[in-house]
């Protein structure tokens, strides 16, 4: 038998063991890529948000581990994952405003991305798809995309003719590399390096981050800076998963990942002379001149028409915004 004072001390510890055993709220962020600014961002947010808040604990899952970005979409609306800092490019299929991110030569330079995406504009984008179950906290970035190919230089469209063009699974970049004659051939990410090794594509596109850290330019005689697409990341919380994260939780999330948007965008600006300097190891590096740049935005026309009609008002709508807005 306890005496009353011994059962007494072991009720007053037994009331105190879940405030030392308070169980870790795991964050576990998933994407495609295995290098470059979204890889470097998920890393800082993992050291800022842990930092915080030590009863946090954030997986980092990168280079597709858990599937590609589209899969990942789906974990998240079934609340199986947290976080997915995410290329615009499976998000068509869930709101067609986000081809308008895809459109070629929509945003010139990184003033006009930074401007329009931190605006009004850029929030109509991030609360798009709540109704999908994904909850939009901050445009995060990849950079612009490059071409390389191992046939032939790219000065020019006419230089796309019959190459075979890994692209990602997105019509309006299969639409715009097929006007210029090239074969748009879509595959996941994980698979570009052995399609390039084994000649089953000649080409791909991509920012110089990932055509860097993903060492493509080692199957790659030719770069060519086009600049042709701006690809931003938008990164996107699970809603189901948010709903249960207690508010101080939700408030520290949100608030980071928004601020990190500004250093995980120098970060790989800061990176550009570094991973030019790597490729240029293997690869010949050519930067198209303004006029050379032109004839391609010139050659992007058609797409837009296509893509207004295969889209309709709401793509219309959402492109006639954000190039207002990028004025």
């Amino acid at each position: 038998m306890l005496s009353k004072f011994a059962l007494a001390a072991a009720l007053a510890l037994a009331s105190l063991a879940p405030a030392h055993a308070q169980q870790k709220i795991v964050i576990k962020i998933g994407y495609g890529t295995a290098g470059g600014p979204i890889h470097d961002g998920a890393l800082e947010l993992k050291k800022r948000l842990e930092a915080a808040n030590k009863n946090i604990d954030v997986q980092v899952f990168p280079g597709g581990q858990l599937g590609s970005e589209g899969e990942i979409i789906g974990q998240l609306q079934a609340g199986l994952t947290d976080m997915l800092p995410t290329t615009t490019g499976p998000l068509g299929q869930h709101n067609p405003i986000f081809y308008v991110l895809e459109t070629p030569y929509v945003f010139l330079n990184t003033a006009q991305a930074d401007k329009v995406l931190d605006g009004p504009v850029g929030a109509k984008f991030l609360s798009a798809l709540e109704g999908k179950g994904l909850l939009g906290l901050a445009f995060w970035e990849n950079g612009f995309r490059e071409l390389t190919n191992n046939v032939r230089p790219i000065k020019s469209p006419a230089d796309l003719k019959g190459l075979k063009l890994r692209t990602q699974q997105n019509r309006l970049h299969m639409k715009y590399f097929g006007d210029l004659g090239a074969n748009p051939t879509p595959l996941p990410f994980t698979e570009i390096y052995n399609a390039l090794a084994t000649k089953i594509v000649d080409g791909q596109e991509n920012p110089y981050s990932l055509i860097s850290t993903n060492k493509f330019y080692e199957q790659q005689k030719y770069v060519s800076q086009t600049d042709h697409v701006y690809s931003s990341v938008p990164v996107y919380f699970s809603k189901a998963k948010w709903a249960k994260l207690p508010a101080d939780v939700q408030k520290l999330v949100r608030d980071t990942v928004y601020d990190l948007r500004l250093w995980e965008r120098q970060r790989g600006r800061d990176q550009e002379k570094t991973y030019v300097a790597e490729i240029s190891k293997k690869s010949e590096v050519y930067v198209l001149t303004d006029a050379e740049k032109a004839a391609f935005q010139k050659a992007a026309e058609p797409a837009f028409d296509w893509a207004k009609k295969e889209y309709g008002a709401v793509y219309e709508s959402a492109l006639k915004e954000v190039l207002a807005a990028a004025k």
